[in-house]
């Protein structure tokens, strides 16, 4: 995979977006600051991707706390080994691509969708979720899968 460079658009938990807060605001002080640095014009080389990102990430904990669900996607690079790249099959893919389309409620659910053995289905997303593109959720007695990235970026050269 040399000289290929994969970036995925992941959702970022809850926890980790506020810890990434409490980092911002050690660093910079208040996003207020920031902004006011902003708008007159005085924002200083390499604070503006952490102003965006800090605004971004308060907008969606703010309509969090308002009643809406969570949501914050971030663009990450998928740092996997050469190996972990090999077990990002055809199946697997198209598991990822299903989980896109439509919510599954289960695992058995999602496999009589693409027509697959649950085993089968169970162990390409315990692949999956090891590769941090999916999570499996206990609800009940069932496991339900749940998407953790919504698009692949795969650069060439």
């Amino acid at each position: 995979m040399k000289g290929m460079q994969w970036k995925v658009l992941k959702q970022v938990p809850l926890a980790e977006v506020q810890s990434r807060l409490r980092e911002y605001e050690e660093r910079h002080g208040s996003l207020s600051r920031l902004h006011e640095m902003f708008t007159k014009g005085r924002m200083p080389p390499g604070l503006f991707d952490d102003y965006v990102e800090w605004t971004s990430m308060s907008h969606a904990v703010r309509a969090y706390q308002e009643g809406e669900d969570f949501e914050y996607l971030a663009e990450v690079d998928l740092n996997l080994s050469p190996e972990d790249y090999s077990r990002l099959t055809a199946k697997r893919l198209m598991l990822l691509d299903h989980l896109i389309e439509g919510h599954a409620s289960s695992i058995n659910e999602l496999a009589e969708a693409v027509g697959r053995d649950v085993k089968n289905v169970y162990n390409d997303l315990r692949t999956l979720e090891s590769l941090g593109l999916v999570r499996l959720v206990k609800m009940g007695r069932s496991m339900v899968p749940e998407l953790l990235v919504y698009e692949i970026t795969i650069l060439l050269g």
